[in-house]
């Protein structure tokens, strides 16, 4: 009886070691695909924001349309300006252009090829918000105006819970919505820098 009683008292603390084990390794691997998940958004938010600073820096302004993101980066190019010759130490860059010793010459190169390395870059998930099962990232272009300049703006951003779905623990998340850009100030930082 007392062999028997051993026996049953040492299954019910290894039933409740793994119990404890368990409440205490859940948060734990909570904590572990949240970032996972936000890497990934971070990641998709760094790449709106390289495709805006180029559409600004060909067209002067930023998009404020997702889809026309995607249209950008597959159907445009980007000039990629080289300079041919050895600037010599005694000039500098504009003063050996200007006397013939360097020549720049300006090539086309596919939007896609110059932002991203890798050819199997999916261009269309750019909109998409990882881990959300398909919503959106909100976009916003604009300007604003600071004393007599007009500044172009942009501001990309998910919420929160779009991208927690299926975690047990995702009520108990607080961090604020990852965005890249504002539409206040002439910022394309994240919010996560």
């Amino acid at each position: 009886m007392k062999t028997l009683l051993q026996i049953g008292l040492y299954v019910v603390i290894i039933v409740l070691g793994f119990f404890i084990y368990q409440s205490v390794m859940e948060p734990i691997r909570f904590g572990r695909e949240a970032s996972k998940r936000e890497a990934a958004i971070i990641q998709k938010l760094k790449d709106i924001r390289s495709i805006q600073v180029a559409h600004r820096s060909r067209y002067g302004k930023f998009l404020g349309d997702l889809d026309s993101l995607v249209t950008f980066v597959k159907l445009d190019s980007l000039p990629v300006v080289t300079a041919i010759g050895a600037v010599p130490d005694s000039l500098t860059e504009a003063q050996a252009v200007k006397l013939g010793v360097v020549r720049r010459d300006t090539t086309w190169v596919v939007a896609k090829d110059s932002l991203f390395k890798s050819t199997k870059y999916p261009i269309d998930s750019i909109p998409y918000v990882p881990y959300s099962e398909g919503k959106r990232f909100s976009l916003e272009a604009g300007t604003i105006t600071r004393g007599l300049v007009t500044i172009p703006v942009f501001e990309a951003k998910t919420n929160a819970p779009d991208y927690m779905q299926g975690l047990k623990y995702k009520i108990y998340y607080t961090r604020e919505n990852l965005k890249v850009g504002s539409m206040q100030e002439s910022s394309v930082d994240g919010n996560w820098e």
